[in-house]
């Protein structure tokens, strides 16, 4: 494997129409992990007025954060999963204009859009280099991009000790992980394709590193999931789901406290600022 990260061998094509991702209500509070995520992408939005667009929506449960927060935004969520769009806008859609769509073929006009957002999704694709083209195309001149990436190749994290996605290949059976990401190689990619980064951010330096190496294990003795582990905890009724979702918070509690003791050092997640030039 290249020292900045690389493609890896899928397998078989990952089913993203059987797995579901972002259904869990989330909230900008600052004490636990979504939430700080939420709230390094409202920063960025705070200076933006217009179209903003979340690419990869899942089941929109950030686009539908940053509309109760933002409801002067016009909101667009895109995404390749009709079962995941269909849980978007079930109940409600809360003002998101949610659209079937690939990350490669955006269904916008040339500079329409004034910001864009992509939460975990880049990892997923076979050209990321198409979409963050793809990306500089629907946004304005000096529009903003926020990206959180995994860095499962960065220097100096568990993620690169266990050879994550060529040893060790969990990820890329149950969670798709087809791409191997530095900071390095995420800033090349983004400056060639017009979106030079201007701030970078982190998370997952330790505690969140060992708990998904484990959880991605423990996925391969146990069997595939339909969904992540906030997801399915917010789905789960009585005693079990309540355990679920405070062993889920207090984890999060406790990755945002890390993040934030540690966020001047590199992690095995970036939170990445860039501008289309």
């Amino acid at each position: 494997m290249p020292r900045d990260g690389s493609a890896v061998a899928a397998g078989s094509a990952f089913d993203y129409e059987s797995k579901r991702w972002g259904a869990a209500r989330i909230a900008p509070r600052p004490w636990f992990m979504n939430g700080l995520k939420l709230r390094y992408l409202l920063s960025d939005l705070s200076p933006v007025h217009g179209r903003v667009l979340d690419v990869g929506c899942g089941a929109g449960s950030i686009a539908k954060a940053v509309k109760r927060a933002r409801p002067d935004l016009e909101v667009f969520g895109c995404d390749i999963s009709s079962s995941a769009l269909a849980a978007a806008v079930m109940p409600s859609a809360e003002g998101v204009d949610f659209r079937l769509a690939t990350a490669e073929r955006l269904p916008f006009a040339d500079g329409e859009i004034d910001f864009v957002w992509i939460f975990d999704v880049l990892e997923h694709v076979e050209s990321p280099e198409a979409v963050l083209r793809e990306v500089a195309r629907v946004l304005r001149p000096s529009g903003g991009f926020h990206i959180v990436l995994p860095l499962e190749a960065q220097p100096w994290t568990l993620y690169r000790l266990v050879g994550c996605g060529t040893r060790w290949k969990a990820k890329v059976r149950h969670g798709g992980h087809i791409q191997l990401f530095s900071a390095t190689r995420f800033e090349a990619m983004a400056g060639a394709a017009g979106l030079p980064v201007v701030r970078s951010r982190w998370s997952y330096h330790f505690l969140l590193q060992v708990l998904d190496l484990l959880y991605f294990s423990w996925l391969d003795l146990r069997g595939p999931v339909s969904g992540s582990v906030e997801d399915m905890a917010a789905g789960r009724h009585g005693v079990l789901g309540s355990a679920m979702r405070g062993s889920s918070m207090t984890v999060a509690t406790l990755a945002w406290g890390e993040a934030r003791l540690m966020r001047a050092l590199p992690g095995g997640c970036g939170h990445f600022t860039c501008t289309r030039s």
